[in-house]
């Protein structure tokens, strides 16, 4: 959103906004690993690597001269991921220890329950490191792609920059990484760990999400299954109630951005009335996104979830 109103401000005096990447420098913070293949991780039974999840109190102080503690060898483990493969591909094996897992695989979500389409975590930030976060729609107002150059990790829960370099970099593909990429991000841990982290404590998450888009008047939304905070059942469905980042919302703010450009409108459009071209059939416009992605999936991903083609709405009245 915050892209859009910057688009919005420059568009129409140029055929596509100029981006500086020296400039433009997007991060993205995790509190913990990607699930998926990135959190597929070796335990080591490092701390460091680990961290205390919980505060040992009243723990007894132990003197090297009176305290005798024998150790036992752990055997090779790893940190598992709930994500499923692909039901077409090979599975995991479920072996004891290393051989849990298979690594490489494009996964879904959840981790438990039903499966879905939707895929990890890991899946989703490789497709952003090859193709952009920007997305097909935007792809067509820009001269280049945004990639996100940082990520940034919390502290306290597993972590390997060397299994976030398989997961999100690398993976099975024979093609090196500096061809593949047009900016290769760096990896940061954190030293702070996030006080509401995940504990051994039994609490349930709240069921919501809180969206902040950081624009000239700060866009704030608490959402739940997809809909608004406060939103009534009878008015769930008006396109007024609609969630600021929900297709029709950024689709509807893609056509006010277009329209303010004829010139690059009719060069995407040709003859064909916006408000007539369906929310799918203007994705597959971004002619160099759709090239880039479709090499993404065949090089590095080698497979992908197809979901049914249900998004064919238009948007009629753009003000």
């Amino acid at each position: 959103m915050k892209l859009y109103k910057t688009v919005s401000t420059h568009i129409e005096n140029y055929q596509k906004l100029v981006l500086d990447q020296n400039v433009l420098e997007p991060k993205i913070c995790h509190l913990k690993m990607p699930c998926g293949d990135a959190s597929i991780i070796p335990k080591s039974g490092d701390s460091s690597d680990i961290g205390d999840l919980i505060s040992k109190l009243g723990k007894r102080e132990a003197q090297d001269d009176l305290c005798d503690v024998s150790t036992k060898k752990m055997k090779p483990d790893i940190h598992r991921t709930g994500a499923k493969c692909l039901l077409n591909n090979q599975q995991d094996p479920r072996d004891a220890g290393l051989n849990y897992h298979l690594v490489g695989q494009v996964r879904t979500k959840p981790g438990r329950g039903d499966r879905t389409l939707s895929v990890s975590c890991s899946d989703k930030i490789s497709r952003w490191i090859h193709c952009g976060i920007q997305g097909s729609l935007l792809d067509m107002l820009l001269n280049m792609p945004v990639f996100i150059k940082h990520f940034i990790f919390g502290s306290g829960v597993p972590y390997s920059e060397e299994i976030l370099n398989r997961a999100l970099l690398k993976r099975e593909s024979e093609i090196n990484i500096e061809d593949r990429l047009k900016e290769i991000p760096d990896f940061y841990r954190s030293s702070l760990i996030f006080q509401h982290i995940r504990t051994d404590i039994n609490e349930r998450p709240a069921a919501g999400s809180i969206v902040c888009i950081k624009t000239k008047n700060r866009l704030l939304e608490v959402v739940v299954q997809g809909k608004k905070l406060g939103v009534t059942k009878k008015r769930a469905k008006d396109l007024s109630s609609s969630v600021s980042i929900s297709k029709y919302s950024l689709y509807k703010k893609f056509m006010e951005v277009l329209q303010k450009n004829k010139e690059l409108m009719a060069h995407i459009c040709g003859t064909e009335s916006i408000e007539t071209i369906p929310y799918n059939e203007m994705k597959r416009k971004a002619i160099q996104y759709q090239i880039q992605w479709n090499r993404t999936k065949e090089v590095f991903f080698k497979s992908w979830t197809l979901k049914p083609d249900i998004w064919n709405f238009c948007v009629d009245k753009v003000t």
